[in-house]
């Protein structure tokens, strides 16, 4: 499973809407993460920062993500994105298994 950050700027628009309607939008994220086979793990509102929100997510493949990103993107709320790739400590354990066992199969070119 991997995890990734998508963090949204709405648009002045969704941003009125969300205002005078109320409305919960962690529903909507978690509808369409889970309609393009992912999990929702937090929701977060952002002050402060380029971007109005922080969605994590979880998902088995990257095509399913990009998907999720497609509908939100396309939907017409929102004006910008960015994604993240988090990684947990364990992933970082597993990492150096890995870079130990073959940290000898890459040297760099001599210096000149």
């Amino acid at each position: 499973m991997a995890l990734y950050m998508l963090q949204i700027k709405y648009t002045p628009e969704a941003i009125r809407n969300i205002a005078e309607s109320g409305s919960n939008r962690e529903d909507g994220a978690r509808a369409a993460v889970e309609a393009c086979g992912g999990k929702l793990i937090a929701f977060y509102g952002m002050m402060g920062q380029d971007y109005h929100a922080a969605i994590i997510v979880e998902y088995d493949q990257l095509p399913n993500y990009i998907a999720t990103v497609f509908t939100a993107v396309l939907g017409g709320a929102i004006a910008d994105f960015k994604t993240i790739s988090l990684y947990t400590a364990n992933d970082t354990v597993n990492a150096a298994k890995v870079y130990q066992a073959n940290k000898g199969a890459y040297s760099p070119p001599p210096a000149s």
